[in-house]
């Protein structure tokens, strides 16, 4: 139906026995665009050739695009928003062009200054005639990335049919294709393959009803599964998951990579999986397998990103609350594009990704054959290069970052859609990044690969579309309070907890044909105020608990607490070097009790871990968990109640404490060693700043101490190195 569509438009407008008429060209914002007149019957394709000088044999002239009907008819806007709807354009004065229903329309992207004369032709034509399908003269156009950059277009204004009240833009953009694809402009990177150059692409932002502009607002992002399309996740659809957001906007991309796959004629159902393909891959030929090694571009992530980064600079979106979604194909694309650039999202949430890509055949015309494991145009944090299938699982290292953003993972044990069905691999996936503690938040359920099937299974954590009936965690509401510049605690070595369950060895199947839990999570449970996160050089801390109080009754801990291992994730400046001694401490955060305590040396990578956390439910308590670093910044003024500096320190028993009392009053001081050994004495202090030799601590051996201070029931506490 996609590839009739504009051609059945076109028998309303069109006579036969023409060929395409009234080529005009001109530019506007940062591009060159190319109309004509079309009529039936369609070629499958046109060519768009361009010289300085006058031709009229389109031989002599450089080839700079070819696009389907599909594509230059508007067939992804006809089909998603509006089948009468022609694409609008800037018109080169300031206003708009309104294309004819009989128009198309070729969009370049030049890279200096000039001007160029343009022809169309069918593909397989090569004649000419100035004033039909030559430009009548000379195109000029600009080049100015700063003053005149690169824009995306609005298409049209319309209600989310599945949530009315929410507002939906239609936005296209016209991708610059070149084969070396670092030939970017400053504005504009390359985004496609030569052969797709000028490749049009949809995107459809949603925004609730009376969204408060005037501060900076989030940007959920959504991507469809494989045969999807943006317009499935607007505002009001996949109502399991909530797509309502309310502080902020949502995005639906569309991966629209149209063309042959081998002897599959090109539709938009076979896409790029939102990564990118193969820089040879040739999209007019049926016979298109390669025969040698090839590159594979992440043109579509960079596209996506680029789009992130125009909404940014023309809206109040606040770049730190970008947040990433994807299901199936979706799912797959959403943790790529996580893990190739990490600092860019605060979250990605996954639903039924297999974690090894497309199925063994299916992906061979644009990604190569998945045993030659085609390399990729990116390098991890090795500096080495990231190959093909290393983008799609949660285990392998894709960018020069260290951190990647929380991940939560949700997946169905009655899943059995080939390559992302339930399986040993998937299994492996949960145990290898519980065991990493890279931040991922690991949850599997009875349902099948459709996360709206949960109802027909009774699903663990997506039952029905009632806030009573499904996890909150995956709600975009929930998702647009998080951040991507404050740093977070990743649990994990969650399944060592004796409390935990366990998702079995791959087997697909619940209940008797299952193995192992039909449902369970990895550190899906632990909660922690963001707001809370202390990260200086010389301290981190934070205040962690694990739910109890969620409207679904399935999202609290089913246990009293728990037991994990943290590791500090995405700090900006708590980075103390490997091998350094740290000392940590969990305490009740209401009392200021100290539960635990600990030393800890600093992993390969500078990464802070402390083992054996326990968290609780936040009915019981909330715990904060502290890192300190003893030898950086522990003589800047404190600010607990009681003002606390230790000078020197680190320090022999010479030490000084000072103490600000409100009044005078008997305090109790206590060392609180790493094992839980605690010395302590009494003193009486004065009103105002008080001066403590630390001395009745002198015949302690040298450690890292807590010293706690208590006075009328208050408490407070500084860390010090006794040497």
């Amino acid at each position: 139906m996609k590839n009739l569509l504009f051609p059945l438009i076109l028998t309303l407008t069109c006579s036969a026995g023409f060929s395409q008429t009234n080529v005009r060209a001109w530019y506007a914002d940062g591009q060159v665009w190319v109309v004509w007149e079309v009529s039936l019957p369609l070629p499958e394709t046109y060519a768009v050739y361009a010289k300085p000088t006058p031709f009229s044999n389109a031989a002599a002239a450089t080839l700079i695009g070819r696009l389907f009907a599909w594509e230059y008819g508007g067939g992804a806007l006809k089909e998603q928003v509006d089948p009468s709807a022609t694409f609008r354009i800037p018109d080169g004065q300031g206003g708009e062009y309104h294309l004819a229903a009989n128009e198309a329309l070729f969009v370049a992207t030049p890279h200096q200054a000039g001007a160029l004369w343009i022809g169309v032709v069918p593909w397989g034509e090569t004649s000419v005639t100035q004033g039909i399908n030559l430009t009548q003269s000379s195109v000029p156009f600009s080049y100015d990335p700063v003053g005149d950059p690169v824009e995306c277009h609005l298409q049209a204004v319309f209600p989310s049919p599945f949530a009315p009240s929410y507002t939906c833009l239609a936005y296209f953009m016209w991708a610059d294709g070149r084969q070396n694809q670092w030939e970017n402009r400053p504005d504009f990177p390359v985004m496609a393959n030569a052969a797709k150059n000028g490749m049009p692409s949809l995107f459809i932002v949603s925004a609730p009803p009376g969204l408060d502009t005037t501060h900076p607002f989030p940007l959920t992002v959504w991507l469809h599964g494989g045969g999807g399309q943006a317009h499935q996740s607007i505002p009001g659809s996949r109502q399991i998951v909530n797509l309502l957001p309310k502080q902020g906007v949502l995005l639906a991309h569309n991966d629209d990579l149209y063309g042959y796959r081998g002897p599959n004629p090109p539709n938009s159902d076979n896409p790029s999986w939102h990564f990118g393909w193969r820089k040879n891959y040739d999209p007019f030929s049926p016979d298109n397998t390669p025969t040698e090694v090839d590159t594979i571009i992440n043109y579509t992530q960079r596209r996506y990103i680029w789009i992130d980064e125009w909404l940014i600079r023309h809206f109040n979106i606040d770049p730190n609350r970008i947040n990433l979604n994807g299901h199936s194909m979706g799912s797959a694309g959403a943790t790529a594009l996580g893990k190739v650039y990490p600092d860019h999202y605060a979250t990605v949430t996954i639903f039924n990704n297999g974690f090894g890509g497309s199925a063994p055949g299916e992906g061979i015309f644009t990604f190569g054959p998945a045993d030659y494991n085609f390399p990729t145009n990116l390098v991890n944090r090795e500096g080495e290069t990231v190959r093909h299938l290393d983008v799609w699982n949660l285990i392998d290292n894709c960018s020069p970052q260290r951190d990647l953003p929380l991940f939560r993972s949700f997946h169905g044990k009655n899943d059995t859609n080939g390559t992302m069905e339930w399986d040993a691999y998937v299994v492996e996936n949960y145990r290898k990044a519980d065991s990493l503690g890279i931040g991922a938040q690991l949850m599997w359920s009875e349902r099948s690969h459709g996360i709206d099937e949960g109802p027909n299974y009774d699903d663990h954590w997506h039952d029905g579309n009632l806030p009573t009936q499904q996890t909150v965690v995956d709600d975009v509401a929930y998702e647009e309070n998080l951040r991507a510049d404050i740093s977070f605690p990743a649990f994990f070595n969650n399944r060592l907890d004796p409390a935990a369950h366990d998702p079995g060895d791959g087997t697909p199947g619940t209940g008797p044909n299952g193995v192992g839990d039909d449902w369970g999570s990895w550190g899906g449970y632990h909660r922690w105020d963001q707001n809370s996160v202390e990260d200086t050089p010389g301290q981190w801390s934070v205040v962690a608990w694990l739910e109890s109080a969620a409207v679904f009754g399935n999202d609290n801990c089913p246990e009293d607490q728990l037991t994990a291992d943290l590791a500090v994730r995405k700090p900006h400046q708590f980075k103390p070097p490997a091998g350094k001694m740290l000392t940590w401490q969990a305490e009740d955060a209401a009392t200021g009790n100290i539960l635990q305590t600990g030393i800890a040396a600093v992993q390969e990578d500078s990464l802070v871990v402390i083992p054996q956390i326990i968290v609780y439910r936040e009915a019981i308590r909330k715990v904060r968990i502290t890192i300190t670093d003893p030898l950086v910044g522990t003589a800047a003024p404190a600010t607990g109640p009681f003002n606390l500096v230790i000078a020197p320190n680190p320090s022999s028993d010479e030490a000084t404490l000072y103490i600000k009392a409100e009044t005078s009053e008997t305090a109790e001081i206590e060392a609180i060693s790493t094992n839980g050994q605690i010395a302590v004495f009494r003193t009486m202090l004065h009103g105002g700043n008080n001066r403590l030799a630390l001395s009745p601590f002198r015949d302690l051996p040298a450690g890292f101490y807590t010293i706690a201070v208590r006075m009328k029931g208050r408490r407070d506490w500084i860390k010090w190195l006794k040497l």
